[in-house]
């Protein structure tokens, strides 16, 4: 009776084994080995795809402006700008909206890539570099993109990312 019991209940032993090695399995590929964790090597920390991705956006509402929502558009970018970049745009808006009346065109952009370079520290303030490349578009030319090239810096502002600097760099449209 004893040998019966044992062979009825040995394939439940295997199989509860089987199962937890399945799982232990599992839980070290989820918490261990999945590629898009950070700290895995060669992969973005969140504050990095965070930084990327704030970099294009804030780059998209500096160039995107109409004339019908002007001073909103403007505002939106001027939020997303700190320091020296802030002052400069600033100083821009009646011009702009000079340029787009006389014109009659709206401005738009669309950012087709972007790159981390790297960390940088801009006195206090923490932040990375990003390469934007974005199209420029007038309302009046949709068919006729102006790209450009793009070193962002971004820096970290009381919990949000903001445009702290931009160079134009390579060949443009």
């Amino acid at each position: 009776m004893a040998d019966s019991r044992r062979a009825l209940t040995a394939p439940w032993i295997v199989s509860a084994v089987a199962a937890a090695v399945l799982i232990a399995t599992l839980l070290v590929y989820f918490l261990v080995l999945r590629p898009d964790e950070d700290n895995v090597p060669g992969a973005f920390t969140s504050s990095e795809t965070a930084a990327m991705n704030a970099a294009a956006q804030e780059i998209v509402n500096t160039l995107t402006y109409t004339r019908a929502h002007f001073d909103a558009d403007f505002q939106r970018a001027l939020d997303g700008t700190t320091g020296d970049l802030r002052t400069d745009v600033s100083k821009n808006k009646a011009d702009t909206l000079a340029a787009m009346t006389q014109g009659k065109f709206d401005l738009s952009a669309q950012v087709t890539h972007k790159a981390l370079v790297g960390p940088v520290s801009s006195g206090k303030q923490q932040g990375y570099v990003v390469l934007v490349t974005v199209n420029g578009f007038q309302s009046n030319a949709k068919d006729a993109p102006k790209p450009n090239d793009l070193e962002v810096t971004v820096v970290k502002v009381k919990g949000k990312w903001l445009l702290s600097g931009i160079t134009s760099f390579g060949v443009t449209g």
